[in-house]
């Protein structure tokens, strides 16, 4: 098979599920440009009247926002308080079962101080948790596939329980992903009831824009602490909540040809923090790697052995991109 990269950021072609390119760029380039033409403060003025709009004046809060304690829900936060007149949001965390950074519990706690927020901290229930997350494991190598799910259907439960009307997410994904060349304000799952904004629509989202606005209410990154030195990474400010977490992205690997160091150095380089080069050599450096931290805790999480681990990673190998070089490790044949 031949490995085709976009041309314009580096990204692996043809093997993200549902990602588009047209001659040799990714549509998540493609989509970079497209946002030159939104008129983003008309986006922003209208969000201010639609919340003043659709208030309901008969319960507590104004909005849900699900949160992780990251840098884009406290983007979204500051910018709800200081540009769109919120006065009172109703934050839910849906958590895992990993073991938590303690940047992740610093951020989520500032998070709620700041503004003195109500927060729902939702634990799904820890066997089910296990149960799922093994189940999709072994059987999909996509092991989050489940708390994922509770990750968005939560927030949007409760904000209908006590008929809040709007809840606030992050990102398009189906934009920023490459899938669809529209960015869509409204989330699909909106409904007569409830309706879900994405703020990267409202907001252009860049990683550096959120970290930005994160740091300036007193988010902490991995580096201000000393509990985790992440690899196969090249950034210490996203995903950053829970170790055992990021065994999902590792996964993508396996099965893609990528994961988290491809994801971030393409987006730096739409955002002009890298050249499509530097890219490249840190794509080839490190996105092979799975975090030793990150895997010691998912395995001690759902209970199984690193053995179980590496078995169940070799099954599911994309042998057609991907070969163990001389210390068993899988890396991309074109990197090699």
């Amino acid at each position: 098979m031949e490995i085709k990269v976009c041309k314009a950021c580096g990204f692996i072609l043809d093997t993200r599920p549902n990602m588009k390119s047209e001659n040799g760029i990714c549509l998540s380039c493609l989509n970079k440009d497209r946002k030159n033409s939104i008129d983003w403060k008309e986006r922003q003025k209208w969000l201010t009247a639609y919340i003043e709009k659709t208030r309901n004046r008969n319960v507590e809060w104004d909005c849900v926002v699900g949160v992780s304690g990251g840098k884009d829900s406290c983007a979204i936060v500051k910018r709800l308080f200081e540009c769109h007149g919120v006065k009172k949001a109703l934050l839910v965390h849906v958590c895992d079962e990993f073991t938590p950074s303690l940047a992740g519990l610093h951020n989520l706690d500032n998070l709620a101080k700041k503004y003195n927020l109500d927060l729902i901290n939702f634990r799904c229930a820890p066997q089910t948790f296990v149960e799922e997350t093994k189940k999709s494991f072994f059987e999909e190598l996509h092991p989050l596939k489940w708390i994922e799910s509770q990750l968005y259907s939560k927030p949007l439960e409760i904000a209908a329980a006590f008929n809040i009307p709007l809840v606030f997410m992050g990102e398009n994904p189906a934009f920023e992903y490459g899938e669809s060349e529209e960015c869509e304000i409204f989330h699909p799952a909106s409904n007569e009831k409830t309706k879900v904004i994405f703020m990267g629509s409202i907001w252009p989202y860049s990683n550096i824009d959120s970290l930005e606005q994160a740091e300036k209410m007193g988010f902490k990154q991995l580096s201000d602490f000393d509990d985790w030195q992440r690899q196969g990474s090249i950034d210490d400010f996203t995903q950053i909540d829970s170790k055992g977490y990021m065994i999902q992205h590792w996964t993508k690997f396996i099965k893609f040809g990528f994961q988290r160091v491809s994801d971030m150095a393409c987006r730096f380089v739409r955002e002009g923090k890298l050249t499509k080069e530097q890219a490249l050599q840190l794509i080839k450096d490190s996105d092979y790697i799975c975090d030793p931290l990150a895997k010691k805790d998912f395995c001690r999480t759902i209970g199984i052995t690193v053995q179980e681990f590496d078995e169940t990673v070799d099954k599911f190998a994309n042998k057609d991109i991907l070969v163990k070089d001389a210390n068993g490790k899988w890396r991309r044949k074109d990197l090699l």
